[in-house]
């Protein structure tokens, strides 16, 4: 018989040292939130390199080229520091030319991927006031020209649009909508004032290749963010698998030695009978995950090793579960220490062949820790009467 110790952290103390990226996180499907945002842009046009508009755009006062822009955006956090969302601007654009500024309305949809990266390099804390959230994205951007320009004239029209790309007569070129596909590139700066609220301050840019053979929309915008879903992700230590195979190699060459014993004669003629020794103390664990009542695999042999002590002797056990008391709520904790016992009660029984009658259920909940160490306490003991 060997036995061994471990220097065992809280689960509390493993979040609190450890960065997010190296802690596994319960998957979750409930994390959404909404933003609603508003705010101003100025573009860049590369195109229409030797004409009037970019000489008109370059020689505007830089003041005169801002304008307006809104979205809003419905997306999930999958982990504390990987998200998507799916957003949808509006964005009214000024250019200059030879006549007087062109206005543009434009459309554009899009899907980002978001890494906060306040949250993955640093311990992972729900409070956390601030974040730096950098997305890159991609989407539609459909636009076109608008208001009191459409009535500009013949001469005016060939004046600022000289790109040799602008085909037909100007009603056709005003009523056209240009599609094209747009990279979103922006950081979130996130200051929580609240779990569920926080104001987003947002820098970002918009490149858009089939929109005048080039174009870059940048822009500042600022707004609110809410979380409607689950605020806080819950963090689990992982299992000491060095450990876990050390134990699995040892029960493995019990087995063989037992196979070998297995081999002997049932009895010695030259030796005196043995009266078995039936030990009156029983007590055996099964250790569980936070707030998890399901049996992981490495504790069956807990059980098997209960089960054919208790079908060798007869002898009537009492399983009894327990909660740690640093994670939930007293009552939430009876009812999960409820779980814990009647599962292990039930697989003994249906699994391990033990009669029921020799099995009493009990729970104590998070008012009674049998051990001093925390995570110790999500523990069923089954022990004989």
């Amino acid at each position: 018989m060997s036995v061994n110790a471990q220097e065992v952290k809280s689960n509390e103390e493993y979040l609190a040292e450890t960065p997010a990226n190296k802690v596994a996180f319960e998957p979750t499907s409930s994390h959404w939130f909404i933003q609603a945002l508003g705010g101003i842009n100025v573009p860049f046009y590369t195109h229409w390199k030797d004409g009037a508009v970019v000489k008109a755009q370059r020689d505007a006062a830089f003041g005169d080229k801002f304008s307006w822009s809104a979205g809003i955006a419905v997306g999930q956090w999958h982990s504390p520091y990987f998200g998507t969302r799916l957003a949808i601007d509006y964005n009214n654009i000024k250019a200059f030319g030879a006549a007087k500024p062109i206005e543009l309305r434009a459309i554009n949809p899009h899907f980002d991927f978001l890494f906060d990266i306040t949250n993955y390099f640093a311990p992972y804390d729900a409070n956390r006031v601030f974040h730096v959230v950098p997305y890159v994205g991609l989407g539609y951007f459909g636009s076109n020209l608008m208001g009191d320009d459409q009535k500009m004239s013949d001469e005016n029209f060939k004046a600022i649009f000289t790109d040799k790309q602008v085909k037909g007569t100007k009603d056709q070129f005003f009523g056209e909508i240009d599609h094209a596909v747009s990279a979103n590139l922006g950081i979130d700066f996130n200051i929580n004032f609240t779990p569920r609220v926080a104001l987003t301050i947002a820098p970002q840019a918009t490149f858009v290749p089939g929109f005048g053979h080039g174009d870059i929309i940048t822009g500042v915008r600022g707004g609110l963010t809410f979380n409607v879903g689950d605020v806080e992700f819950n963090g689990v230590q992982p299992m000491d698998w060095d450990l876990v195979n050390g134990l699995q190699s040892q029960i493995n060459d019990l087995r063989s030695q037992n196979a070998e014993l297995s081999k002997r004669p049932v009895r010695c003629p030259e030796c005196p009978e043995v009266q078995p020794v039936v030990a009156q103390n029983y007590e055996n664990v099964v250790y569980f995950r936070i707030d998890s009542s399901k049996i992981d695999k490495n504790q069956e042999i807990n059980l098997y090793n209960t089960a054919e002590y208790v079908k060798a002797n007869n002898t009537p056990i009492t399983v009894t579960g327990y909660a740690d008391v640093q994670t939930g709520t007293s009552d939430y904790n009876m009812q999960l220490s409820e779980k814990r016992a009647r599962n292990v009660a039930d697989k003994l029984i249906n699994e391990y062949g033990v009669p029921s009658e020799l099995i009493t259920i009990d729970y104590k909940g998070s008012d009674v820790q049998p051990y001093d160490i925390n995570a110790w306490n999500r523990v069923v003991i089954m022990k004989s009467k």
